[in-house]
Order: structure tokens, then sequence, then C-alpha cells
């Protein structure tokens, strides 16, 4: 009897106690959304162009509403006497966005509004890029790392990097190479800015447009900052 009542006691000491209940479910992300809307010719763009704004679906309509807008993301591409021209554009360069092959020998990349980029301009036109430092320098921006920029960051410590940029239909990306360069170029208050000119255009040749100095350029298709 004592050995049975030992075995029954070691039984009922080893049960399971019951599940616990199941945890409430997660809220389901916000998405974010991109609308571009032809800009009338005004003091955001004197020729007229192409509005881009971004912001949140708060409301998952699949819509970006006027409430939604952040506006001071807004960025306008506008149309030149003969060229088209972005808005000076933050510079904010990420590490972890995938990259074409061409990108490859990049650290960092951010990527610009570009629908105006047709195949036409890609194939017979000019593409060219700027960049503003801290102090409000331009320089041009080459597609070879090698050409390097002298910038300050935000603490007004200098840095060096190699600029670049990569595009094709519909796309362009602006290019950072340089150890440790994210930290000190975005936030600092610089800026780019590309020019699209269709290869129709009159003007000057590719090779003495790229050669020319970013004011000279700017006069020539009357691009305004």
């Amino acid at each position: 009897m004592v050995f049975l009542c030992a075995t029954l006691l070691v039984i009922s000491c080893s049960k399971d106690g019951s599940n616990g209940k199941d945890g409430t479910n997660g809220t389901n992300g916000k998405t974010a959304l991109t609308k571009t809307t032809k800009e009338p010719a005004g003091a955001n763009c004197k020729y007229g162009g192409t509005k881009f704004e971004t912001g949140i679906d708060a409301n998952n309509n699949g819509i970006l509403d006027s409430d939604e807008v952040t506006t001071t993301q807004t960025k306008y591409v506008c149309d030149g006497a003969g060229a088209i021209y972005s808005s000076w554009i933050d510079v904010n360069v990420s590490d972890t966005l995938t990259k074409l092959n061409e990108e490859k020998n990049f650290y960092f990349k951010q990527l610009l509004p570009a629908t105006a980029l047709t195949a036409d301009i890609v194939n017979k036109g000019i593409v060219l890029m700027y960049y503003k430092n801290i102090n409000g320098v331009i320089y041009p921006v080459d597609r070879d790392p090698a050409n390097t920029i002298r910038d300050t960051d935000s603490t007004g410590n200098d840095f060096v990097f190699g600029p670049g940029f990569v595009f094709k239909e519909k796309y362009l990306s602006f290019l950072v190479s340089g150890w440790n360069m994210m930290d000190k170029i975005n936030g600092n208050g610089s800026a780019v800015r590309y020019v699209l000119i269709p290869g129709m255009v009159q003007g000057r040749s590719i090779a003495d447009v790229k050669k020319m100095p970013y004011s000279k350029m700017a006069k020539l298709y009357n691009i305004e900052d």
C-alpha cells in the first residue's frame, strides 16, 4: 500500500500546467508613399516642372492624402530653357540599399527622383550632377570616385570623399566612397542637384557643357537656385 501511494504521488506532481493565454497581435506597419504632380510655372519652378511629395499612408487607403504629406521632404524637378533640373536635394546616403554592379565601388548610395530621365536623354542627351558643400561651394560630380571633394561635417571637422553617380532610364543614384563617410556627410547641410539636357537642345556640345563651371551652365540653361 505504501509503495502504490508513493507512485501515485509522483504521477500527480509531474502533471503539466494549463496553457497561458495567447498574446495580442501587434499593429500592422504603415506604408511610405510618393506622389508626383505637374507643377505649374511659378515660384517653385520658373518654367514649370514636376513636384514630388512623400509621406506615410496613415489611413492605409493606398493614396497619399494632403494631410499625410511630409512637406519638408517635398522636391521639385523643374523645366529650364532647354534643360530639366532638380531642386537641391539634401544628402542622405545609406549603406543598406541594394547596389547595381556599377555602384559596387562605392560605400554609400542615395536614390534620387528621376521620372524625367527618359531613354532619349540616356542615349542622346547629357546627365550632369553637382554637389554643394556646407559652405555653398558647388562642385561637379564625376562618375569616377578618384575625383574627390572636400567638405566639413557638422562638428567642424574636414573630410574628403569620392563622389559618383549612376543613371539609366528612370533611375539616378548619388554615390559616396570613403570609410565612415555616411555620418560625416549626412546632416551637414550639403546637397546635390542633377541637370538633364535632351540631345536635340541647341547650345553646346556634350564635351563643352561638361567642362563648364556650374555658374556658366546654369546661366546658359536658365537654371535658378
